[in-house]
């Protein structure tokens, strides 16, 4: 981190779309009527805007949000006693680069037996979402980024790997050999055609594609182009041992780390699961988001999310329904620390209600829509597409506060956000005070917690649309400036 000191710099030229800039008439300058303070305390009423004194259109605009300020000020005449900033006056400065804020996803994966289900391309989902993830983690682009992960079903304790008999599999069966036929392509176990309901049955018998695994419905038919890849029965299966215990998946198979130190223990994990069983999805995000909430709570500086990836929608454990599984994201995203939730769904084209389920459960989670991967496609370069994705929107824009050089203490009221994309000048970025105030054009920045309000921030948060605008300017840098009193918008 590097430090300078000297005067606040002030923007010129106009401010790029989207920056959230202060600009216009340079720092310091009176607006309309002259200078427009806002006091922070506690005491209602706030400022006025002054009266008289010169400044044209679009001057500087300051905030005292010092959380122990009395009331508002009012700005008065020009001279004596006039807290009107004077457009040539200096403050000391310190500009420190800005440090991202470290950002972690725990990945939640599903390996039930339909992941053996084959792609069109070929691969099993399971082959296809393996070769994803390895490219995810060993791309140096994923360096610096925290990824743990735990799979779904879990085995429960004393049940057989592989079961030729219900008995075999004990409270844990049936002996997965049925399944409901009309629920195809997603894998609904029965023992009789009442377990399927009027939708969804009759319940037969399931079969394995004798050349690229992984069940199948409809004996004797092609699972594949190949011709020899036929479904014949099944000899042996698995039990339906979804362990529905939350404990079970709150644990991690891996523990987050940042990569490229992770990397080598995540892709032993991987390489150790074969997809059987069912899907557990109530407490297998369950069970992720409060892992993720306790590391957040562990590592309060920083921003953590769970990428929650499947092929289908629940078939055991409760809940099974999908306002039910949308409810524990949207718990886990309002509580504190919050947690995202971002969902990749791995489906066929006949899966028609998949987007919008899966929808459901991330709009909950508070990251607007879910990521399909189309089997009829190159299942796993989408797949790899739609974990950069989400590793370019978890890296938000959302930076570290600095602490000030010597024995100063930190003033909120003193902490200014520049963004420099190397195309002009440094352009000082709005203070919107929070989240509900940011501008769809002209962006901003926020603290996580506001001290006007007697919170104590822990990070600085730059609206969407400075962060859309950063992000596409690969040269751009944000500089914290501590020292000038922080510029809000002028007013409306």
């Amino acid at each position: 981190m590097s430090a300078t000191l000297g005067a606040c710099s002030t923007s010129s030229g106009p401010a790029p779309e989207g920056l959230g800039a202060a600009a216009g008439a340079p720092r310091g300058n009176a607006g309309i009527g002259g200078n427009f303070a806002v006091g922070g305390g506690a005491a209602a009423g706030g400022a006025t805007s002054a009266q008289g004194g010169g400044g044209g259109v679009g001057g500087g605009v300051v905030i005292s949000v010092d959380p122990g300020a009395a009331g508002g000020e009012t700005g008065g005449e020009a001279g004596a006693g006039s807290d009107r900033l004077d457009p040539d006056d200096a403050c000391a400065a310190e500009t420190h680069s800005g440090e991202r804020i470290p950002v972690d996803i725990f990945v939640m994966l599903d390996i039930s037996g339909s992941m053996k289900d084959p792609t069109k391309a070929g691969p099993t989902k399971w082959q296809a979402v393996n070769t994803a993830l390895r490219d995810f983690l060993e791309s140096p682009d994923s360096d610096g980024l925290g990824v743990g992960i735990q799979y779904f079903p879990l085995r429960a304790p004393g049940v057989p790997d592989s079961c030729t008999s219900d008995g075999q599999c004990g409270a844990f069966g049936p002996c997965l050999f049925n399944a409901c036929e009309n629920a195809a392509p997603a894998l609904v176990p029965c023992s009789v055609d009442d377990d399927c309901g009027d939708s969804q049955g009759p319940c037969v018998e399931l079969g394995t594609c004798l050349e690229s695994g992984g069940f199948c419905i409809g004996l004797g038919s092609e699972c594949t182009a190949d011709l020899l890849d036929l479904c014949v029965p099944l000899l042996s299966s698995t039990c339906l041992d979804a362990n529905c215990s939350l404990d079970a998946y709150r644990k991690p198979a891996v523990a987050i780390e940042p990569l490229p130190k992770n990397a080598a223990a995540l892709l032993a994990s991987l390489d150790a699961q074969e997809p059987d069983g069912s899907t557990p999805t109530g407490p297998a995000l369950q069970g992720a988001v409060d892992y993720a909430a306790s590391y957040a709570a562990d590592n309060p500086k920083h921003t953590v999310a769970v990428v929650f990836a499947t092929d289908g929608l629940p078939t055991q454990c409760e809940p099974q329904d999908i306002p039910g599984i949308a409810a524990i994201a949207s718990t886990a995203r309002a509580e504190k620390p919050k947690v995202p939730t971002y969902v990749i769904g791995v489906f066929g084209p006949d899966d028609t209600e998949a987007q919008s389920n899966l929808d459901d459960i991330a709009t909950a989670g508070g990251t607007d829509s879910a990521f399909i991967v189309d089997t009829s496609q190159d299942v796993a370069a989408e797949l790899t597409d739609a974990l950069n994705a989400i590793r370019g929107v978890a890296l938000a824009c959302e930076f570290q506060i600095p602490e000030p050089t010597g024995d100063d203490k930190l003033d909120y009221s003193r902490v200014n956000v520049q963004v420099d994309d190397d195309t002009s000048s440094a352009t000082d970025l709005y203070y919107v005070t929070k989240a509900a105030n940011c501008d769809a054009k002209a962006g901003g920045w926020y603290y996580d917690a506001d001290p006007a309000r007697g919170g104590t921030p822990k990070k600085i948060v730059v609206c969407p649309a400075t962060c859309d605008a950063f992000k596409s300017s690969p040269e751009a840098r944000v500089d914290i400036r501590l020292g000038c009193k922080t510029i809000v918008p002028p007013p409306r």
